[in-house]
């Protein structure tokens, strides 16, 4: 409603005459008074139309206008409803209702239905006036905000326990360590029923997830500051909740929203996945600038990352947001298997990978610390610090909020397609790419390690004996790790 403070007429028609069109509608009974106060003291822009108010708003009414203040009968269904009709004609258009005394409920009732100010009736031109000046003041300040909003990066697994998590928290304290704006960064446990970025972190949180999930209207900065849990040097977490949520129960408005007001708290927001996919995980997805795939070098890990990088590409998620880091590499492996036989493989960049200091990071998540905590000089910290300097150089703002409706999860999706020769092509590929490290060790060292390796053979379709893929077959079967393969073509016969 309308401020004590009131600056004089022609500051405010100056001011207006940088924003659009404010139309007026409403009955005869209030529109004729409003029509004469304008002839005696002209508003720039401003155009009053006479409206019944169950009547249903003509777009032509509207033509131009930017802020639309509008007669509305609490006591009438149909006038309360054509504010839920024009909202989603018109979703960016401003809504200002003018009714004749306004109740607590009333106005909440109002707000929901979009409106963003109140004037009382009869109308007076002052306040018109000065609620015009306070939606443009505060159109254009979301404006600015919305173009602060903070880097959003999201951490996915190809497979489980593929170190993702891990990745996401150590990620999340280099940009915080190094943010220029000195405002921090925050990891957001988003699995909502294995999340375990507070114990890595040794932190009891504060508040989890579910209290923003569950907030409804009540969400806001305040609400968002209460619930993190800061660790240190500009590091803050979002815990995942305490008890298992099923995960059909997030509403992706919601979480859309939580995720946006993190990036006004914080200079980086670093979101860690759950394994499942779900509408509002890919809705998420879509918002983030960039989506860090964390792979290992085994079949499983590789096979699931081509499904994850199909999935992506089906829902539309630019290419170049997509970022490949390939976790726990072996210096012998690295000299074998190179970053750019990854990339072949996925048919993806690679942006970096992070050495294997299992004892290092395993000591470290043992004592609620950042790896960096217990010793600053390891490979593993170089690793993570290389491939967030390079996250930095390049934001790639692809999505955003306002494009990251909620997701129609249709089954016609590439997750749930699949087809037994491409997946044998696809299994042979990557076995020939592994068995140059099978054949690399020392033979003291050469054991079945889950690659199901034909004999050590990296011939695609072809054994030792010459019989082809079914010989092939029978030897990966006798292999101890022959349980990968098997469950490749299972998988697939499931989804023919």
């Amino acid at each position: 409603m309308g401020n004590l403070y009131l600056p004089s007429r022609r500051f405010k028609d100056e001011a207006l005459r940088s924003t659009s069109r404010v139309s007026v509608i409403a009955s005869a009974r209030h529109a004729a008074p409003l029509s004469q106060a304008t002839l005696a003291a002209p508003f720039a822009d401003l155009h009053v139309e006479e409206l019944d108010t169950a009547a249903r708003v003509p777009d032509a009414m509207l033509k131009d206008a930017s802020l639309l203040i509008i007669e509305v009968d609490p006591e009438n269904a149909a006038s309360m409803q054509r504010l839920g009709d024009l909202r989603a004609r018109h979703p960016d258009l401003a809504l200002v209702a003018a009714i004749d005394g306004a109740s607590v409920s009333l106005v909440r009732t109002l707000v929901r239905q979009g409106i963003s100010d109140i004037v009382s009736l009869p109308f007076d031109l002052d306040e018109i006036l000065q609620v015009s000046l306070d939606t443009a003041a505060n159109r254009q300040s979301a404006s600015n905000q919305a173009q602060r909003l903070a880097p959003l990066i999201s951490v996915v697994r190809s497979i489980g326990g593929c170190g993702a998590t891990t990745i996401a928290t150590q990620l999340a304290a280099e940009l915080a360590a190094h943010d220029p704006q000195g405002r921090g960064a925050i990891v957001a446990d988003l699995d909502l029923q294995y999340g375990s970025v507070t114990d890595f972190l040794g932190v009891t949180p504060r508040g989890t997830l579910a209290d923003l999930l569950r907030a409804d209207d009540r969400l806001d900065g305040d609400l968002i500051r209460s619930v993190i849990t800061q660790v240190d040097d500009g590091l803050a977490v979002l815990s995942a909740p305490e008890e298992i949520m099923p995960l059909e129960s997030v509403d992706a408005d919601q979480l859309l929203k939580t995720i946006q007001l993190l990036r006004q708290e914080f200079g980086h927001v670093v979101l860690d996945f759950p394994p499942d996919w779900t509408n509002w995980a890919l809705s998420a997805a879509l918002a983030s600038d960039k989506i860090v795939l964390v792979v290992e070098l085994s079949v499983a890990s590789l096979r699931q990352a081509r499904r994850r990088l199909d999935l992506f590409r089906s829902v539309g998620i630019d290419s170049r947001a997509i970022e490949i880091v390939i976790n726990r590499v072996e210096k012998r492996l690295f000299k074998t298997i190179d970053l750019k036989d990854v990339s072949d493989t996925l048919n993806h960049e690679v942006l970096g990978s992070v050495a294997l200091e299992a004892p290092l990071v395993s000591t470290a998540q043992n004592q609620g610390q950042l790896v960096s905590a217990v010793r600053g000089k390891s490979k593993f910290c170089e690793d993570v610090a290389e491939i967030a300097t390079l996250l930095r150089a390049d934001p790639v703002r692809v999505a955003g909020i306002a494009r990251a409706t909620r997701f129609l999860y249709e089954v016609d999706s590439p997750l749930y397609r699949g087809d037994v020769e491409d997946l044998r092509a696809e299994l042979r590929r990557i076995r020939d790419l592994l068995a140059v490290e099978h054949a690399s060790r020392p033979r003291s060292q050469r054991r079945s390690d889950g690659y199901a390796l034909a004999g050590g053979s990296a011939a695609a379709g072809e054994t030792p004996g010459g019989r082809g893929e079914s010989a092939e077959d029978e030897q990966v079967d006798q292999k101890p790790g022959h349980h990968a393969r098997q469950a490749v073509h299972r998988h697939a016969g499931e989804h023919r």
